[in-house]
């Protein structure tokens, strides 16, 4: 497995600031604005201490990845973004200016009015712009002086004059150039460039909760450096990937409050809420090398309940190893199925800070032993999976903050590489979740028709969509099929952890349907 490692200062996610504590299952606004703030990039300090940004560091942007350490991927190579009129890709900017063939230093200046009251009606994320050659027009190449310009007079500027004369002006939190010849990212230059296959991202401080009436709004960039020819520029909003709303009705779990009960329903395959000492009986398979236990309280670690007890996950120290259990479909009458959903509640503890490698985290598999783990690629006949992942930690800022972030990793009969394919979850809220809080995951594989790219994996973070991807090939042959839920906690990668990290996993459901987030009490 690839080592992976969060962002230095990483992507925004709207998320953070609706988990569940102690059983309490906060009620979301309506879908309408959900969908609006899952697409919002949280760029200025106003709008509270969750709020992350886009960031130009090692982790940050690149062509194919908003977020290259947590794998969180574009829908488009080079970025996303909609135009003046909300297109998708559209052409038609929110403002556009020549840039000229000249001798020396220039400054460029467009009227970004319109972009900038866009930010206001979170019509696109507020307090990003991406700029673009304006297709048709035979662009050159334009080097503009970044943030980290040694001329403190040429580096970008945002002036907006409000209504009333007052007018404020910011330079930006990060700017970058989205080159598709690399998969690292280059920013933190003193230049970032704009030419005809290759755009540009700047991230601005702005409170979008500030209504005043806005007159005008300028961008100001300084170039030294305009190759071949003359390049007209345009301005666009970036957007971000968004969850298509789907998963937000009421699943099963909407009539059992906290859960209980809920194995009668009969789309209930089965249910955990990890409260007896012996929990893992009910399991078929369970590593006697895991270190888990039942705990109500671990006030070391920050520990909340979310429903009186809760399983504790453990990697200790110098090991790699903190759950390995299957639940087995084919041990059930009904035998191995071709769709299945699981849900379970997932907290990070004070302590989950994995600085050396990414990991496994619990999913659905069909490795009859034989591929589509531990290197043993998956060739559609031999094995598949799709755990969940956990993301390693690096950068300045890394140990100090509260998010950690999660994603799939898959052994498909599509990979290339030996090892699985690593997957952040890029839509709606993301796989961005904060440490001490509890957060309902659930994963849904459908297996595809053979001969077919038609299988399905989904997750979702509080019951709303975060990734999606319905061209899986898992298989080549219908002797493929779910055969477990792997519940499995692994740090690596073969490097052991160099401190404990402990995690909490409680109110697992399997089922047929759609789950859900738990109700709470009555």
């Amino acid at each position: 497995m690839d080592s992976n490692s969060l962002a230095d200062r990483p992507v925004c996610s709207t998320l953070a600031s609706s988990p569940h504590s102690q059983g309490a299952h906060r009620r979301r606004p309506a879908k309408s604005l959900r969908r609006i703030a899952a697409l919002c990039i949280c760029l200025s300090p106003a709008v509270g201490s969750a709020a992350l940004t886009l960031s130009d560091g090692a982790g940050g942007m690149t062509c194919r990845h908003f977020a290259t350490a947590a794998k969180m991927a574009w829908q488009q190579a080079g970025g996303d973004w909609a135009d003046a009129t909300g297109k998708p890709y559209g052409d038609k900017p929110y403002a556009a200016e020549d840039v000229p063939m000249a001798r020396g230093r220039q400054s460029v200046s467009w009227d970004v009015t319109a972009l900038v009251r866009a930010w206001q009606d979170h019509v696109v994320p507020p307090g990003a712009v991406l700029l673009r050659a304006i297709p048709g027009t035979n662009p050159g190449a334009v080097n503009f002086d970044s943030r980290e310009s040694e001329d403190a007079s040429a580096r970008p500027e945002l002036i907006i004059e409000w209504a009333g004369d007052t007018r404020t002006r910011s330079n930006p939190l990060a700017d970058t150039h989205l080159p598709c010849s690399t998969q690292k990212s280059i920013g933190e230059k003193p230049v970032f460039q704009v030419k005809g296959d290759t755009n540009a991202i700047l991230v601005f401080p702005f409170d979008d909760k500030d209504r005043r009436p806005i007159a005008r709004a300028e961008l100001r960039l300084s170039t030294g450096k305009v190759y071949h020819r003359s390049t007209s520029i345009g301005v666009y909003g970036p957007t971000l990937p968004g969850g298509k709303g789907e998963a937000t009705r009421r699943g099963i779990a909407g009539g059992f409050p906290l859960d209980k009960g809920i194995e009668r329903h009969p789309d209930v395959v089965f249910a955990d809420r990890f409260e007896s000492p012996d929990w893992m009986t009910r399991w078929p398979i369970y590593s006697k090398n895991s270190t888990t236990e039942i705990v109500a309280s671990d006030d070391a670690n920050r520990f909340e309940r979310l429903d009186a007890r809760a399983l504790k996950v453990t990697v200790p120290r110098g090991k790699v190893l903190g759950l390995n259990a299957q639940y087995r479909f084919d041990q059930r009458p009904e035998g191995e199925p071709e769709a299945m959903y699981f849900r379970y509640y997932l907290r990070f503890g004070e302590n989950w800070n994995p600085t050396l490698q990414g990991g496994k985290l619990p999913g659905f598999a069909g490795t009859y032993n034989r591929g589509g783990w531990g290197g043993r690629k998956a060739n559609g006949t031999n094995g598949w999976s799709a755990r969940g992942t956990f993301f390693r930690l690096s950068g300045r800022n890394s140990l100090s903050g509260v998010h950690r972030s999660i994603g799939s990793y898959v052994y498909h009969a599509d990979m290339s590489q030996t090892y699985g394919s690593t997957w952040g979850w890029n839509q709606g809220p993301t796989g961005m979740l904060e440490k001490n809080r509890w957060y309902s995951i659930e994963q849904y594989v459908r297996m595809n028709t053979p001969g077919r790219n038609d299988g399905v994996l989904r997750a979702w973070v509080d019951g709303e969509v975060a990734f999606e991807k319905t061209d899986m090939r898992y298989r080549d042959g219908l002797d493929l099929k779910i055969e477990s839920l792997w519940m499995n906690v692994y740090h690596g990668g073969t490097t052991p952890t160099a401190h404990d990290l402990t995690l909490y996993i409680d109110n697992l459901v399997i089922a047929r349907n759609y789950i859900g987030p738990m109700e709470p009490s009555r």
